[in-house]
């Protein structure tokens, strides 16, 4: 199964803007700095990488998909948002899939849907080479498989689909 990142390009612009990296005041400068990190990023772990981005309102009645440097790069098209694909995406549930985001629709909607997700301070760590940092769980102690689900959750999940 292949990874394949999808990142909301402007939610994780505006949440790292403290950051070298971007500058929420220049968005075009800031988009080309999002992709070429990312591509430096997919080029260390051979992974695929989508940046979706706000179409802004234009005069597109369709998505707009381009490519830079081995990224697919998506604009919404008119009366459409980043989100909005975002959850189309989550909602076909492709294999291997991860969001990264911090806006809580998107989450909850790939909880749901039991796809991972990571939050753009998280990213933005990954791609200045940083490692998880105290995200880290230290397992001391404990024992069970630590990627096996709760006992709650896999209860859940069997409950639910008995329905």
């Amino acid at each position: 199964m292949a990874l394949h990142l999808l990142i909301d390009g402007y939610n994780v612009i505006r949440r790292c803007g403290g950051a070298v990296l971007f500058d929420p005041s220049d968005l075009e400068r800031s988009r080309r700095n999002l992709i070429d990190w990312v591509s430096r990023y997919k080029r260390e772990k051979q992974i695929r990488i989508t940046v979706v981005f706000d179409g802004g309102g234009g005069p597109s009645l369709a998505r707009k998909r381009e490519s830079h440097r081995g990224i697919e790069v998506i604009y919404s098209k008119k009366d459409e948002t980043a989100d909005q694909v975002i959850m189309e995406a989550i909602r076909v549930h492709a294999a291997g899939l991860v969001v990264a985001t911090s806006d809580r629709v998107i989450i909850d909607e790939a909880k749901k849907h039991a796809i991972p997700f990571i939050t753009p301070d998280r990213l933005e760590a990954a791609l200045l080479g940083e490692g998880p940092g105290e995200e880290v769980e230290i397992r001391a102690g404990k024992k069970g498989n630590p990627r096996k689900a709760p006992k709650g959750v896999r209860l859940a999940r069997r409950a639910i689909r008995k329905i």
